[in-house]
This record gives C-alpha cells, structure tokens and sequence, in this order.
C-alpha cells in the first residue's frame, strides 16, 4: 500500500500553515490573561502607592514593570505599599503557572509522538467540511474508507482502539481517526458531524450502529446516514421507521456474490435494482459466437449491457453501439442474474482463461 500521503508522527512536525495557526489560536486566551493581569495588578499597586503617599513612575514604566515582574526578570524596586508588595509576589507565581500550563503543554504537543498525533487529527477535523465519517475500522469499515480515499472523499473515522483494529492502516491513507466510543456526543462533534455529508455505522454491533444513527441524525437533520445492520430483514425496518438513508448487511450482500462467482467466472459484483432483480457486473472474454458482431447485437443476445471493452492494450470504457466484438477482446458486462447462464451456453470464458490465452 502506498504511504505517499502516511502523517509521520516520529520525526519533528514541519512547521506549517495549518500547526502555526493551531498554536496561535492555543496561545491567544494565555496572552488575552497575561494583558488583563497586568492592566489590572498595575492599577492595584498604583492605587495602593497612592494610597499610602508613595512615588512612583508613570503609568508605561509601571506596566513595564510588572511585565518583567512576571518573567523573573525584575526592573521596579518593591514598593512600600503592602497591597502593592503582595501583588510583586504573587506576579512571579503567576508566571510559573503560566509556563507550566502554557509551555509546558504546547511542548508536550511537539515533541510527544501521541500528543502530536492527536493534534494532528484535531487540526484535520476542525478543517474538514463536507467530508463522510466512518465510524468503525473492522474489515468493513476500512474498506469502506480505502474506497472513499480512492474517490477523493475527505474521510474522518472514529475507532474504538488503534491496537485492535485497522486504524493505523486508515492513518497511513492520512485519514484522522478519533480514537473512542462512537456513541460519545463529544467525539461526533469532534469529527464535525455537523458539517459532514454522510455518516456510516459501520461497528461490529448493531446497537451502537444505531445508536450512532440516531444522534448524527440529532446533530445533522440533513445528513446522509448508512447503517450496517446483521440481519437484513432488521435492517430495512430500521431503515424505513427512523428514515435512513441506506441500511446494509455484509451477510445479505456478500451470500449472492459468492452464489455466483461459484456458478461462472470472472464475476465481479452484484446489486438489486428497485424491483428486486439480481444484476451481475461480471468480465468475460469475448465468445467465439460473438466475433465479428456489433456491441448491440450482443447486447440484445444477453439483455444486458456492455460497459467497457479492451482492445489490445487500449480500453474503451464505453464502447459504441456498432464497435466490432473481435477475438482476444476482454469485455465488462451489466446483466440480469438469469443471463449468466446465457454466457455459459455461448462458451464464454473468464480471465483467468483469457490470461491463459494470453489476452490482456
């Protein structure tokens, strides 16, 4: 798998737009206190040195003052006052806490391999709009995330563990992945449910798939939801009674693909369309019965439709009606379940036949 875009969480982040404005906007509620505190602890020493009849220099020289004060870097001599001696104390302290909870943490975030990946995926999450959320990376839900990635969709997933799970595979596709119960209103915030286009429940356990639905759909009223559900009876009354989008279950799609690909070679997938026929996307080489014929006279033997034809080396992703089927053609088909039987009887052959062959 490639890791053109793999986050490197081991070596020192680069300093990027995205990191630089992440620890300004962590900063400006430290600096915002650091300016009130001054403002106001320069006010009390000067009040309370005027108070008690003692000098002392304008109001600039005394913000700058307590400004050094705060840095252990001392200008001003202490005052008389004794309001005013407190307030040199205690500005000290307040600067050890200020390095303590401010430093300190924004350090830990640099050089710390966790700490950088959370905040990687926090800066990810707070940019993404209109993105997909997956919640679950078992052998479903990584799929389903490797086929958005391959699309171009911006992916956020949430995982129970990143030990027991395909979390760290998802990361390498630079997906941000939330670490925790999908059932916790916070972590769905944290992915931005509410600016995404669709959310897929996709967790081993139909209950917090559900539950999961329910609360996108609290946050998001107009947000796509897919539900995966075990039992596909349950999950198209799901999918009626709470209005989904699209309920699945892995069982119910995958028991006619394995039907078929144990009936005929080359079948590729398979989907219901809204009658309830069973289609089949299957590749086929091209039968001898079909040489020399039209891509619609074949079309017609077969009630189906042909979505793709390789030449040679060149594939025509979608072949005109009067293309000439020609011998060592590798042919991509839309048909009904009951046509492959059809295919059979005209001596089709799958790929590996036609890799045997020597056709592409």
């Amino acid at each position: 798998m490639s890791t053109k875009h793999q986050p490197d969480f081991e070596s020192a982040p680069a300093v990027t737009s995205p990191i630089f404005w992440h620890f300004a906007a962590k900063m400006v509620p430290w600096l915002l206190a650091i300016s009130v505190y001054l403002v106001l602890a320069t006010l009390l020493v000067r009040w309370d040195m005027g108070r008690t009849g003692e000098e002392g220099p304008d109001f600039g020289a005394e913000l700058y003052g307590m400004y050094t004060q705060l840095f252990f870097e001392p200008t001003a001599n202490l005052p008389r006052a004794p309001i005013a001696r407190v307030v040199f104390w205690i500005t000290p302290i307040f600067g050890v806490l200020l390095l303590v909870r401010g430093v300190v943490r924004v350090g830990a975030s640099v050089f710390d391999v966790e700490e950088r990946r959370k905040l990687w995926v926090k800066i990810m999450s707070d940019r993404m709009s209109n993105h997909i959320v997956v919640c679950g990376l078992g052998h479903v839900g990584i799929r389903i995330v490797e086929s958005l990635k391959a699309l171009g969709i911006d992916v956020i997933a949430i995982e129970r563990s990143r030990v027991e799970s395909f979390a760290q595979i998802a990361e390498r596709l630079a997906v941000p992945v939330l670490v925790g119960d999908a059932r916790r209103d916070d972590l769905l915030v944290q992915a931005g449910i509410a600016r995404a286009r669709a959310v897929v429940c996709a967790t081993d356990d139909d209950l917090t798939n559900l539950e999961v639905a329910i609360d996108a759909k609290r946050e998001n009223p107009q947000i796509r939801v897919v539900m995966r559900v075990f039992d596909q009876r349950v999950a198209g009354k799901i999918g009626s009674a709470l209005a989904l989008e699209e309920t699945f279950s892995p069982a119910a799609l995958a028991g006619p693909l394995v039907a078929l690909q144990a009936l005929a070679n080359g079948v590729l997938g398979v989907y219901r369309v809204a009658n309830g026929e069973l289609r089949v996307d299957m590749e086929i080489s091209a039968p001898k019965a079909w040489w020399g014929k039209t891509v619609a006279e074949c079309e017609d033997a077969i009630d189906g439709r042909i979505v793709g034809l390789a030449k040679g080396e060149r594939a025509l992703k979608r072949p005109r009606h009067d293309t000439a089927i020609a011998n060592g053609d590798l042919i991509t088909l839309d048909v009904p379940a009951t046509s492959v039987a059809r295919l059979r009887a005209l001596d089709a052959h799958g790929p590996r036949d036609a890799a045997a062959e020597g056709h592409p």
